[in-house]
């Protein structure tokens, strides 16, 4: 109130003298006069030290506003963070094998459609077996006299050795039975190897799957005459596929063995596949300097044909419950001791609190921002952004940021 006096004098001095003409020339000339012009006199000194005081109080509260800067704060809540790297490559056969015959003949007929899924043991597909089953019954038939001729050439031999024992025939005689049993049986011997080789010959007009898999393309069709040279069919072993894909060289120190990858193809546009990354080569291509990456896809079902374009995401980090912080409002004051400004609203003065220094616990940094697993709760206001110098108790008036869905930027 004094400095309000004081300052209401000091506006009213140069009116004074004024105030002294107006008296001495408008002087009451009765009592009542004086009364009247004292009570007028008094009203205008009352209305001018209330328009002091209140211009005085728009001054202090201007000026104490001016001391509170401003700060920008986001109501902190948890939340799922996925960061991601896009690529576009091509389905290819976990292992893809090119099916040929053994042997020479006509291409007689396909047990399985392209596409369909084979078990180990079945037969894909066929040549003409009708020259290898003739012969096989050429050879078993020769087999067969060979095998008699030798029974009998033992026979003989062992009458010989009774009739040598008993000094009926000479050694000569003797000798001559054996080296005919042995040729019998040495002829025996070569024709049962011809008829296992006719047999063989024969087992070899069928190509067999050595391992459930995948017919993946048909490529000589039936009634062509094929070579060993010859590709008939190509054929996915396992139940597997590979996503391949070609990474920059610059982006290859952020993918790992083992990563979860989503992939969609342009065939099955509402369904996404999972798998994960099972190699990295070693090597840089220098025409392209890209490395290729192989993502293995269960394909049980025979779905994921090679050959198919593939989009897919890999993903580089994946968290859940966790608070994110511009990386700019960490302060770490140690390698143990991280604090995150946080704005604790005042309940009697609107959009104005108290900043405090809050310690948190950092569980990843990626790029611009900080994952908060623990130390901030939910609601808390969070401050993002400052007009000036955070500390501890400092006050300061705050504005909410809305919230908006962000999703962290994938690789190109």
């Amino acid at each position: 109130m004094k400095k309000i006096l004081e300052r209401l004098i000091e506006h009213l001095k140069p009116l004074l003298p004024k105030i002294r003409d107006l008296v001495i020339r408008y002087k009451p000339k009765t009592r009542k006069g004086w009364i009247i012009f004292g009570v007028v006199l008094l009203v205008v000194v009352i209305l001018l030290v209330f328009a002091f005081r209140f211009l005085f109080m728009q001054k202090g509260d201007a000026k104490k506003d001016s001391e509170l800067f401003q700060v920008r704060a986001k109501v902190a809540k948890k939340d799922r963070y996925t960061d991601t790297y896009t690529v576009m490559g091509t389905i290819k056969g976990a292992i893809e094998n090119d099916l040929r015959f053994e042997i020479d003949g006509v291409l007689s007929s396909y047990n399985f459609p392209e596409g369909a899924k084979v078990l180990r043991g079945q037969v894909i597909c066929s040549l003409d077996p009708t020259d290898s089953m003739k012969k096989v019954e050429y050879t078993e038939s020769k087999f067969a006299s060979e095998r008699s001729i030798y029974y009998s050439a033992s026979q003989r031999l062992k009458v010989y050795e009774d009739l040598f024992q008993m000094k009926a025939i000479s050694e000569g005689k003797i000798q001559e039975a054996r080296y005919e049993t042995m040729s019998a049986k040495s002829k025996m011997q070569a024709a049962m190897s011809e008829l296992e080789l006719a047999q063989l010959s024969l087992a070899k007009t069928n190509l067999i799957a050595l391992a459930d898999g995948l017919l993946a393309q048909i490529i000589i069709k039936s009634g062509e005459y094929v070579t060993p040279q010859d590709v008939v069919a190509k054929f996915i072993s396992g139940n597997t596929t590979n996503f391949e894909v070609d990474i920059p060289e610059k982006d290859v120190q952020r993918l790992k063995v083992d990563m979860k990858v989503l992939v969609n193809c342009d065939a099955y546009q509402n369904r996404e596949f999972e798998g994960k990354l099972t190699e990295i080569a070693p090597t840089v291509k220098e025409r392209t300097r890209t490395t290729t990456v192989k993502i293995e896809i269960p394909n049980d079902s025979g779905e994921l044909r090679s050959g198919m374009f593939g989009r897919g995401s890999i993903i580089i980090l994946e968290l859940n419950d966790v608070y994110v912080v511009p990386a700019d409002s960490v302060i770490a004051l140690s390698a143990e001791t991280t604090l995150v400004p946080i704005v604790k609203p005042d309940p009697l003065t609107k959009d104005e609190g108290v900043v405090e220094l809050r310690t948190v616990t950092i569980a990843q940094k990626v790029e611009k921002s900080a994952l908060v697993s623990d130390g901030i709760n939910p609601g808390d206001l969070v401050i993002h952004e400052t007009q000036g110098q955070l500390a501890d108790g400092v006050r300061v008036k705050y504005t909410l940021i809305e919230e908006q869905a962000a999703t962290p930027p994938a690789a190109p």
